[in-house]
């Protein structure tokens, strides 16, 4: 059994740096200029097959005993690109929100009105001392209420 994950194991790592090499080879060549003549001469420019014929040579027939040199590349220019990018975003509205405050008038007639209601139960309960003693406690409820509600958060 351990022979045979030997094996496996031996293969995979075979396949891994096989892979590794034709990567490596591939970018490599795709990185170095063409020594190739292009077909139509363009005369005092690099285009021109006459001032290429010794690279080309030099591809041909290697010299016994030569040693690779690596040839230098004509200086790349690279094109430089401007562009103004106008992005448009479309976002909802976000809802506005406003306090909605209540006057004092209102504020006045939301108290009252609870003195009152509490002193009319107060008085059917307990008489005089009971309409003093509700009016005092609907004022105070009513007070409170008022306070509590008098500034309302509204969403447009």
């Amino acid at each position: 059994m351990i022979p045979r994950n030997a094996a496996i194991g031996a293969g995979v790592l075979a396949l891994a740096g096989l892979g590794a090499v034709a990567y490596y080879s591939s970018t490599a060549r795709a990185s170095q200029p063409a020594l190739v003549a292009p077909a139509t001469a363009v005369p005092g420019t690099d285009l021109d097959p006459v001032a290429a014929a010794p690279a080309a040579q030099a591809l041909a027939a290697p010299a016994a005993g030569a040693v690779a040199a690596p040839v230098a590349a004509a200086p790349v220019r690279e094109r430089v690109v401007y562009r103004d990018r106008v992005v448009y975003r479309t976002t909802a509205a976000r809802p506005r929100y406003y306090v909605h405050k209540r006057s004092k008038k209102h504020s006045a007639m939301i108290i009252g009105g609870s003195a009152v209601g509490g002193a009319g139960i107060g008085a059917l309960v307990g008489g005089k001392k009971g309409a003093l003693i509700g009016g005092l406690v609907g004022g105070a409820g009513g007070t409170v209420y008022d306070r509590k509600t008098h500034k309302k958060v509204k969403q447009e």
